[in-house]
C-alpha cells in the first residue's frame, strides 16, 4: 500500500514538472484532415521519426511539431511557409526518384493557407 502511494506521488510530481506544450484547447499546431493527408503522402516519409533522411528530420519532424513550445512551433511554421514560397520541398533529387511526391499547385495552396492561419494564431 505504501509503495503504491509513493508511486502515485512520484507520477504526480513528475507530471507537474513537465512543461505544458498544449493549450487548454489542445495541441498548439493542429492538422486539418486535408492538410494531414498531404503531409502524410508527400512529406512524412522524410520528416518523421522513422525516416532515414537525417538532415530532413533535424529540420522538421511533423510528429513533434504539435508538441513544441509556442516559440519553437512558430519558428517551424515560418520555415514551412518559406519552403512553400520557395517551392524547395520536396527537393529536386527526391523528385527525380519519386516524381509522385511533387506538390501540386492545389496542395501547395492548401498548405500555405493552413500555415499562414497557424502562424497568425501563434502570433496572438
Amino acid at each position: 500500500m505504501l509503495n503504491s502511494l509513493k508511486i502515485c506521488l512520484l507520477f504526480f510530481v513528475a507530471a507537474l514538472a513537465l512543461p505544458a506544450f498544449t493549450t487548454s484547447e489542445g495541441p498548439i499546431v493542429k492538422y486539418p484532415k486535408k492538410v494531414n493527408a498531404i503531409i502524410q503522402d508527400k512529406c512524412y516519409g522524410c520528416h518523421s521519426a522513422d525516416s532515414k533522411a537525417k538532415r530532413a528530420m533535424e529540420k522538421l519532424r511533423w510528429d513533434e511539431l504539435a508538441a513544441l513550445p509556442k516559440d519553437q512551433a512558430l519558428e517551424k511554421m515560418n520555415l514551412i511557409l518559406q519552403v512553400l514560397d520557395e517551392g524547395s520541398m520536396p527537393p529536386k533529387r527526391m523528385l527525380e526518384r519519386f516524381p509522385d511526391k511533387k506538390l501540386t499547385d492545389k496542395e501547395t495552396a492548401q498548405l500555405k493557407k493552413w500555415a499562414t492561419k497557424t502562424v497568425k494564431k501563434l502570433n496572438k
